[in-house]
């Protein structure tokens, strides 16, 4: 597989020249018109105006460390929203919690704050707002369904595997290990698949212990020396120190557009045509899984995935720990503050109450530093950013290669143009202009005709979990700073004033993606393409 670039990519080229963000392009070309008419119609004062108006603009939306200035001013509007209507907090929905709010509502003499008591209240937490299960059957496959305010309908099922790499391996092992990824990824990038995205997600969490110091306490010599037992206290504190084991889980998703509702009626009609058809598809990504190496590959039941997501909002859970779990009730008590999601929750262990905070940072790839990067690139922020429980996402939407080279080929013309433009003024031509140029030319040829690789559109999200807020404060620094020295991310975007909804980013349920848009040829083709012919139903 190589080195590739990462960086750099079509979405963040501007019309203006250089790499600009979207509300800077639109406020600009705004301002021209609004010059072009003024100098119609008012003369030279229009223009000056327009000219002023485009410096505000720009000292507006100008991109610095702490984000612009209307980045700032849209999380503090939404901050102070979700203070105003109350869903800051979170309470799991059950017929005594509802009773409660009423009677606590009934006591506010404001519409406003009777409505901001009964906020709280909710069946879904954020990050799971709009879920719900075509099947949720116990020692079944379970399957997810998604209608997220705003977004595409879609199913999604969760895989847990071992892992590609376990201890010390060949680079040939390596070499095969990450060709068999990729074939899987190109194999359902076609248009004719029905799945179009898969999630990778890593669980990081500080060794387990517990079962050492129980076989201690079993076997230990009544007569055993005071010296000794510390002797092996010490060597189970030496061997869970800076030491962390990995739990990986692999999330498909498949939309409920109209080339999967007319697949699925070749099964049977309505959902129970959808869970034939769904039945198909997770062999077959079970196989494809495995064709790809990755290990044990085994289907999470719908009781394993919320056993899943309570295990990331309490740590004190055990993952996967499915007793006493419903597949309805997703979510624990919890409140947000500006920079962190706080959770409620009771360790099963001791019974005591415990609290855990959470931050979630996004990485895109208008943060990275455009250059080449081995496939191990992310190893830094799985093993050397700092103590505690962490969970790393990436979302990836598979592109078709037409497309995929379509906007390649495009960054490849405007970055050339820029070169030759400052070429021909004289001017010397910039490194990051270069550096872009370089990588789209890699993607572009990556992607050459018969190379059998297609395009993606991803993100990637990092939650970290502290018990205290100032332990939360030291990781995420820690964090921030392994991302800009180690992996070449040169600014993580903390989703903050909305953590609660950020942390299901890194739950096995696909969240966070903002789908691709196609190209207007793309989406002719779609159209053109109809759906799948009838045939007879499959028995």
């Amino acid at each position: 597989m190589g080195n590739r670039f990462i960086g750099g990519e079509s979405a963040h080229r501007s019309f203006f020249g250089g790499i600009r963000s979207k509300p800077q392009v639109i406020g600009l070309m705004g301002c021209a018109l609004l010059g072009w008419a003024g100098v119609m119609w008012v003369g030279w004062p229009g223009l000056v105006l327009a000219v002023v108006l485009a410096l505000g603009v720009f000292a507006a939306t100008v991109t610095t460390h702490n984000g612009s200035w209307l980045e700032r001013r849209e999380r503090r509007q939404r901050w102070k929203a979700r203070l105003a209507t109350g869903t800051d907090r979170f309470l799991p929905y059950s017929a005594q919690a509802w009773e409660e709010a009423h009677a606590a509502a009934a006591g506010i003499r404001s519409g406003r704050g009777r409505a901001k008591a009964l906020a709280a209240v909710r069946s879904r937490p954020d990050g799971a707002d709009g879920m719900g299960w075509l099947q949720a059957a116990a020692n079944m496959p379970g399957i997810a369904w998604h209608v997220p305010a705003g977004e595409e309908a879609y199913l999604s099922v969760a895989f847990e595997v071992s892992g590609q790499l376990r201890g010390a391996e060949s680079s040939r092992r390596q070499e095969q290990a990450q060709a068999g990824f990729g074939a899987l990824l190109a194999n359902h990038a076609s248009p004719s698949s029905l799945v179009s995205g898969v999630q990778l997600i890593t669980r990081v969490l500080p060794p387990d212990l517990a079962l050492n110091e129980a076989w201690v306490q079993e076997n230990l010599s009544p007569d055993a020396l005071d010296a000794a037992v510390a002797s092996y206290q010490e060597v189970l504190t030496r061997t869970g120190k800076n030491t962390f084991v990995q739990r990986h889980i692999q999330v498909l998703r498949w939309p409920l557009g109209g080339d999967f509702l007319a697949a699925a009626q070749q099964y049977g009609p309505g959902r129970d045509g959808w869970r034939a058809l769904m039945g198909q598809e997770i062999d077959s990504m079970v196989r494809a899984l495995r064709g790809a190496q990755l290990g044990v590959v085994k289907p999470m039941s719908a009781r394993g995935v919320v056993a899943m997501m309570l295990h990331q909002q309490n740590p004190s859970r055990p993952p996967l720990m499915v007793a006493g779990v419903s597949p309805r009730r997703m979510g624990l008590a919890s409140r947000d503050d500006w920079n962190a999601h706080w959770v409620q929750g009771t360790d099963p262990f001791t019974g005591g109450e415990v609290v855990w905070g959470h931050r979630t940072a996004m990485i895109t790839a208008s943060q990275m530093e455009t250059g080449e990067r081995s496939p191990y690139w992310l190893l830094a922020l799985l093993h050397n950013a700092g103590s505690g429980a962490r969970t790393l996402s990436f979302q990836l939407e598979l592109v078709p290669a037409e497309q995929a080279r379509l906007l390649a080929s495009k960054d490849v013309v405007r970055d050339m143009a820029a070169v030759i433009a400052k070429q021909n003024k004289g001017q010397l031509v910039d490194p990051g202009t270069d550096v872009n140029l370089r990588s789209a030319r890699a993607r572009g040829t990556d992607l050459m005709p018969g190379s059998g690789q297609h395009g993606v559109n991803w993100v990637g999200f990092i939650t970290i979990s502290a018990r205290t807020h100032k332990d939360l404060t030291k990781a995420s620094r820690r964090l921030a700073e392994t991302a800009a020295n180690a992996a070449g991310v040169q600014k993580l975007a903390w989703l903050d004033t909305y953590q609660s909804a950020a942390s299901g980013t890194t739950w096995p349920i696909f969240r966070g993606l903002k789908p691709a848009k196609p190209t207007p040829g793309a989406k002719l083709m779609n159209r053109l393409a109809g759906r799948v012919e009838k045939e007879e139903k499959v028995t």
